[in-house]
């Protein structure tokens, strides 16, 4: 089976007063690159690795680099075009930028992981996603390996030693993104909200958030020891 391999990083880092996507690893490299390396390794084979954004997040000079056009919420418009990336990537390799589909309510709000997931969506409608937050750097090529050999549809994700799921370090399925956007566009249609706030619940199991949807459809949720008793994909 075909994983598509996403890195989420549009959060605001309001608590770490600088933009965490960008916060430098010892090597010296930005944590989204680290990130980058990490899924490559694990899913070695794909063709192209998905760097999610806010409209509004800052960008390094590489970042800038890729100048992709903003998304919007046109179904029908384009997938985010990919891009060519750094020599030091393989040369099959591609980096293709995706941007939330609607802004950030305030310099100091986030439209949260639901927002990265849906603009994953919108991008690739049909794909199934290996999703990683940025900020995880300590996970390994073979965890999310043994991840997508547990895999189930139409979600599956880690549970972490204290019994909590990890939505955000997980396959997604577009059946189960579908689901989230659904609940997303129900919680702005009763608060009267835009999408940007229906997609600020965050992962915590209220409201519209990704815990929820992987709550609703029954998903499969390992920790690393099951996942490392059925091999690797």
């Amino acid at each position: 089976m075909d994983f598509t391999p996403l890195i989420l990083a549009g959060g605001k880092s309001t608590r770490m007063g600088s933009p965490k996507h960008l916060l430098p690893m010892p090597d010296g490299r930005p944590l989204y690159q680290h990130q980058i390396e990490l899924l490559h390794r694990a899913l070695p084979s794909a063709p192209a690795i998905y760097v999610s954004l806010a409209q509004d997040s800052q960008l390094d000079p590489y970042l800038e680099s890729l100048t992709p056009p903003r998304t919007t919420a046109n179904p029908t418009g384009p997938s985010p075009p990919t891009y060519h990336p750094k020599p030091s990537l393989p040369p099959h390799l591609r980096i293709s930028l995706l941007r939330d589909l609607a802004p950030n309510l305030s310099p100091t709000s986030s439209a949260g992981p639901a927002a990265g997931l849906l603009a994953a969506l919108h991008a690739r409608p049909a794909a199934t996603w290996l999703v990683v937050p940025c900020d995880h750097p300590f996970l390994n090529p073979a965890a999310l390996r043994r991840l997508c050999h547990a895999y189930q549809p139409p979600v599956t994700c880690f549970r972490n030693p204290d019994g909590f799921r990890e939505p955000l370090i997980g396959v997604w399925s577009a059946a189960a993104l579908r689901r989230l956007r659904d609940r997303v566009v129900e919680s702005a249609a009763s608060t009267g909200a835009g999408a940007g706030a229906g997609a600020g619940v965050g992962n915590g199991g209220r409201g519209c958030g990704p815990s929820r949807i992987v709550r609703e459809l029954e998903g499969r949720e390992v920790t690393l020891d099951e996942a490392e008793g059925e091999g690797r994909c």
